[in-house]
């Protein structure tokens, strides 16, 4: 499901004061879940490769071999996605000047990774699934100003500012090396 919704403060009686200066004050919301199918067809079917050994044999050529079959979880389903956005826009001077702000949350459930506690003697790469979380917050921020003259030449100017971070809040309990994904690390 999703939902918006948007408010035109600037329409409002109470806002009439502003009138002379404002064209235009909106406050805007949404919120929405939606499923992600990115997920790579590999991950459903386990598969082996046929790959050449470094084994010389007896006529001089290298052996070809068929790797371990891959691990596959059993219960692998798309991730979760769910967006909060909140907003507003103003114009200004006869609608020369505006501002657009912006804020947003996104959760990823149901993230794709690696699944943990699979003994190194278990001879294969860890299967993957879906046991993971990814949040990220951020904000943007913009200004435009447009000017006429009288000889028919115009100016438009316009800027924007962001700035978002990720941080994965859950990836297991956290054992994996320092360089690798886990619970707490900001990306």
């Amino acid at each position: 499901p999703s939902f918006s919704a948007g408010w035109v403060v600037s329409q409002e009686s109470f806002m009439d004061w502003s009138k002379s200066f404002m064209n235009q004050l909106k406050v805007r919301g949404s919120w929405g879940t939606i499923g992600d199918q990115s997920v790579p067809n590999n991950l459903y079917r386990s598969t082996m490769s046929s790959l050449q050994s470094t084994w010389i044999n007896s006529a001089g050529a290298r052996e070809w071999y068929v790797s371990t079959p891959s691990a596959v979880s059993s219960a692998i389903t798309w991730q979760d996605i769910t967006t909060l956005n909140l907003g507003a826009d103003a114009r200004f001077l006869n609608n020369r000047l505006g501002f657009v702000f912006d804020w947003y949350q996104r959760d990823t459930r149901n993230m794709i990774v690696p699944a943990e506690g699979v003994s190194a003697t278990y001879g294969a790469v860890p299967p993957r699934g879906n046991y993971g979380a990814l949040r990220t917050r951020g904000w943007e921020f913009a200004a435009d100003f447009s000017h006429k003259f009288d000889s028919g030449l115009g100016i438009n100017l316009r800027a924007n500012i962001s700035d978002a971070k990720s941080v994965i809040t859950e990836y297991g309990t956290g054992t994996q090396l320092v360089n690798g994904y886990y619970s707490g690390k900001t990306y």
